[in-house]
């Protein structure tokens, strides 16, 4: 384990001087901090690595507490949040937003006039038991699962709808 000496001054709240920092735990903390922000986006570590201009080595290493200060930097600009509140206390974990593959987002848009099975999963190149296997699949990942059966199409048309997906696909 290495600690930093305890730093000489106040801390913020007065309350006399800082305790020694825990580099090792710091630096796992900010790791654990850019994964819940790549997460809560959707995203893949190949896609921060990507929107970052990085690659997926490093953005996994940055994930387990490991990096240069450039990297957490190329990170926070890949998440597009400033490294500053990434850092603070005031930082939330953020809420998790449903997401979509391209595919899916068709398959629901297809099925959201609410026509049986038989007939849209020809137009999908699917069986109707395929479709209704995928379309599972799309309940939870928008988690309306557990929305009563005969409600739950519109359920996830209105949550896909609300966050964007149709768009994005």
């Amino acid at each position: 384990m290495t600690t930093a000496p305890a730093r000489p001054g106040p801390s913020p709240l007065g309350s006399g001087p800082v305790p020694p920092l825990d580099l090792e735990e710091y630096l796992a903390d900010i790791g654990d901090r850019i994964r819940a922000e790549r997460q809560a986006r959707g995203w893949s570590q190949d896609q921060l690595a990507a929107r970052a201009s990085m690659n997926r080595r490093t953005i996994r290493s940055l994930e387990n507490g490991i990096g240069t200060l450039r990297a957490f930097a190329q990170a926070c600009a890949g998440l597009q949040v400033g490294m500053a509140h990434l850092l603070s206390d005031q930082w939330r974990l953020p809420a998790r937003h449903p997401s979509l593959t391209v595919r899916q987002a068709e398959v629901l848009r297809v099925v959201a006039d609410g026509r049986p099975l038989s007939a849209a999963a020809p137009v999908l190149g699917m069986t109707p038991e395929g479709l209704a296997s995928v379309l599972s699949g799309i309940y939870r990942r928008l988690g309306v699962a557990d929305v009563a059966r005969d409600q739950r199409r519109q359920a996830a048309v209105r949550v896909a709808s609300t966050h964007g997906l149709f768009d994005a696909a």
